[in-house]
């Protein structure tokens, strides 16, 4: 009896036992699934906050992207056939086998050039689509343009050509556009290819996963992929490229998550502005607007339907459906888009047939201009005076600067082509190859806007940053003279005494004056000496003496007063040595000086920034020019005047057998020993100036004539101005007398020879020839005694 009652106590207590570690089990569970839920619910939350940050944030970073000028095209400019063709294939234009019909398109015919522009700016509702039109060219210069139906057109402006972008870390060419922006078309063609089902699934698409996994176990490898255009845009933007089973986990809830939160059309928009499509050099292709101008040379609107396919089939793999460099497999994998839309009911068969058929015409693939380094740096500093280097790289600032990159390569060629001449022909400079390159500089300025047309700084950038145009400081020699005489002409101007005109007579002789405390004996580069000779003559021909005799006429505080208003902006000193150019310059700020005597005076500062204008086009920042009147207009139109005759009969006449036939004023420079060789040359709408040197200023044995001149005749015509015929236009106040360049008074019937002189008005001569005016008289006396007889 005891015993069944202790097996029965037992019992009860085992099942007591058993129900209360059920109920711990339960409480075990319970407890469980609240830390799950809970655990899963703040995983939820920190997902759902993290996608929600992130996709209402800034996407991308976006590159600055800097901008040549315009390219106008006229009748009658110099420009040739093979360096347009080179203009609109640095652009991306799709060179075609017929007519052009769409923007961004170009057929060479003969000695015709078909061209259907790409709009300059956005298009706006209502303006007019750009039209195709045919520009003929007579050797190296535009004869006629025309619309292809035959009518004239007087200008023709080519959208500013693209010279670098300022990256980040991440280098990748992207422009966003709106949803609305893309065709309908290239829509259907992304959707066949990727994700057909797109606005029926909830982010993940289980028909298709569950399709793709038949068919790989199928095959036996990876053939098909299941993720929907959501979860390819969830995995770019938040998680990577790692295939591992850790991203696909957090891949599938926040796609998704997104789905959840967003509209289709802007997960869609997204995917479209991020999706990777190929690559240029270093540089990703990311979104289909930056992937239409890469492969085809168009924007997105003006694709057609096979066009459209063949870009979406190249999501899959850009590098295997290339169509640069794999073009059969990037034609099969276009029909295979195709045909995926015709499934899809986006095309019928009709246009499935058409779109086959349609004849691949790429564009260049080119990405601008890419040999103007050290514009692109120059362009960068003064950019960076009013942004920071984190905006330029994030922010998607348009900088569009003053350049012409058809002058820019015709600078960079004549410069380098220039410097290789004289290392194979200059005696010096070939004996020291090996142990120093000969370097240079060219700057191109439009005087009358101080707009810089183009710099180069060297021959190599990759061997050398250093930019001489703007940082190398060396003495202009001769080139310095010109503001000694601009000083003296205003003198003669406002009646001050030490005034002279550019008939005035100076002495060359030898002279010898205290520089520093010790004697100094300046003399000619010919080491001649020619007597009394005129302004003009001693500025023709850059005669050392006469110019210290007139800087000291002159007072050297005026000569570093002018010097300074023209634009040498260098700390000058009043030393005699300083009329012959001992003092240093930058390329830059000589080419600023000379350009105010081109632009009668009137200083304007360089600029190579335009205007800044921020990812959605509206300008943000414009460039306030700087504009001064600096010297008094007569005197600088005498000096110009005088310095047209410098390329005549004076230092640069050798620029006429060089091929130089138009009109320009221009100065020779040469320093002590031959260190420096300069050439500065003007026309009314031009000024290019070119130095020529070693970095460590070893003689080079050139002169202004010799080494830097050829080079600025050469740039010259290749820019088309060799044969420029303006004139520099007159200011008011300038008359013309005829003298006797001997004494540079009036002339007179007994003067063996006559010239006929400029003058500002009230400082040319009243007095007749003193030289020759007794035979004056004896003719006037003869004169009376045959009419007594």
């Amino acid at each position: 009896m005891a015993g069944s009652k202790t097996r029965s106590e037992r019992g009860r207590k085992r099942r007591r036992g058993k129900r209360a570690s059920r109920g711990r089990l339960l409480r075990l569970l319970a407890a469980s699934s609240s830390v799950v839920a809970v655990v899963a619910a703040a995983v939820s939350l920190y997902l759902y906050v993290d996608v929600t940050t992130r996709f209402e944030g800034r996407l991308w970073k976006l590159p600055s992207r800097i901008y040549a000028d315009a390219t106008v095209l006229r009748p009658g400019a110099a420009l040739g056939a093979d360096a347009l063709v080179r203009r609109l294939e640095r652009a991306g234009y799709a060179r075609s086998a017929d007519s052009p019909t769409r923007p961004g398109q170009f057929r060479v015919h003969g000695r015709t050039v078909e061209i259907l522009p790409r709009p300059v700016g956005p298009r706006s509702a209502g303006a007019a689509a750009p039209r195709a039109v045919a520009v003929r060219f007579d050797g190296t210069w535009i004869s006629s343009i025309r619309e292809l139906d035959g009518r004239r057109v007087a200008r023709l402006e080519l959208e500013p050509e693209l010279i670098a972008a300022v990256y980040g870390p991440r280098q990748e060419d992207r422009e966003v556009v709106r949803l609305g922006q893309v065709p309908e078309r290239f829509v259907h063609a992304v959707l066949a290819a990727e994700d057909a089902r797109f606005y029926d699934h909830g982010g993940v698409d289980l028909r298709a996963v569950l399709r793709a996994a038949a068919a790989n176990l199928r095959s036996g490898r990876i053939v098909q992929g299941g993720s929907t255009v959501t979860q390819q845009t969830v995995k770019n933007l938040f998680l990577g490229q790692q295939r591992t089973w850790w991203r696909k986990l957090r891949e599938l809830p926040m796609s998704v998550l997104l789905d959840l939160r967003y509209p289709k059309d802007r997960i869609l928009e997204v995917y479209l502005n991020e999706v990777y499509l190929g690559q240029r050099g270093s540089v990703a292709i990311c979104g289909v607007q930056a992937a239409a101008r890469f492969y085809f040379g168009r924007d997105l609107g003006d694709l057609t339907t096979g066009e459209s396919a063949l870009l979406a089939g190249l999501i899959k793999s850009p590098g295997r459906y290339n169509p640069f460099v794999n073009p059969e497999r990037a034609l099969e994998r276009r029909d295979q888009v195709l045909e995926a839309m015709h499934r899809a009911g986006f095309i019928d068969a009709a246009e499935l047939e058409r779109a086959r058929a349609e004849r691949v015409e790429l564009g260049s693939g080119g990405g601008g201009f890419t040999r103007a380094p050290y514009i692109v740096d120059y362009a960068i500093a003064q950019v960076s005076e009013l942004y920071p280097r984190r905006v330029l790289e994030e922010q998607g600032l348009s900088i569009v600067t003053t350049v012409d990159t058809l002058l820019q390569e015709s600078a960079e060629r004549a410069l380098s082509e220039g410097l290789e001449r004289l290392e194979r022909e200059a005696p010096l400079v070939r004996r020291q190859r090996g142990e120093r390159t000969l370097q240079g500089a060219l700057v191109v300025l439009d005087p009358r806007s101080g707009a810089i047309r183009a710099m180069v700084g060297g021959r190599d950038y990759k061997s050398s940053q250093f930019n001489r145009a703007v940082q190398a400081r060396r003495q202009p020699g001769s080139c310095f003279k010109p503001f000694v005489f601009a000083a003296a002409f205003e003198r003669a101007i406002a009646g001050e005494p030490g005034g002279l005109t550019p008939a005035s007579r100076l002495d060359d002789e030898p002279i010898e004056l205290l520089a520093g405390g010790r004697p100094w004996r300046p003399e000619n580069y010919d080491g001649l000496y020619r007597g009394p000779v005129s302004v003009r003559v001693a500025l023709e021909r850059s005669l050392n003496v006469p110019t210290v005799r007139a800087a000291q006429q002159v007072g050297l505080e005026r000569v570093v007063d002018l010097a300074g208003r023209a634009g040498i902006e260098s700390a000058l000193r009043p030393l005699p040595s300083l009329a012959l150019g001992t003092l240093e310059v930058t390329p830059l700020e000589l080419a600023a000086a000379y350009a105010t005597l081109a632009n009668q005076g009137v200083r304007v500062r360089p600029h190579m920034v335009r205007e800044v204008r921020d990812s959605a086009g509206e300008p943000v920042q414009s460039r306030e020019v700087e504009v001064t009147r600096a010297i008094d207009p007569r005197a600088a139109y005498l000096v110009t005047d005088v310095l047209q005759g410098v390329l005549e009969r004076g230092t640069g006449e050798s620029a006429l057998w060089l091929g130089f036939t138009g009109r320009a004023a221009g100065k020779t420079g040469t320093t002590d020993e031959t260190r420096d060789s300069w050439f500065v040359g003007y026309t009314p709408e031009l000024l290019a100036l070119v130095w020529v040197g070693f970095d460590d200023n070893a003689r080079t044995g050139l002169g202004g004539s010799s080494g830097a001149l050829p080079i600025w005749v050469d740039f010259m015509k290749r820019a088309g101005l060799a044969r420029s015929a303006q004139p520099f236009p007159e200011p008011p106040g300038i008359v013309e007398r005829w003298i006797d360049p001997e004494s540079g008074d009036l002339s007179v019937r007994g003067c063996p020879l006559t010239e006929r002189e400029r003058f500002a008005a009230g400082t040319e001569p009243s007095e007749p020839c003193r030289l020759h005016k007794r035979g004056v008289f004896r003719w006037l006396r003869n004169l009376g005694r045959r009419r007594a007889r």
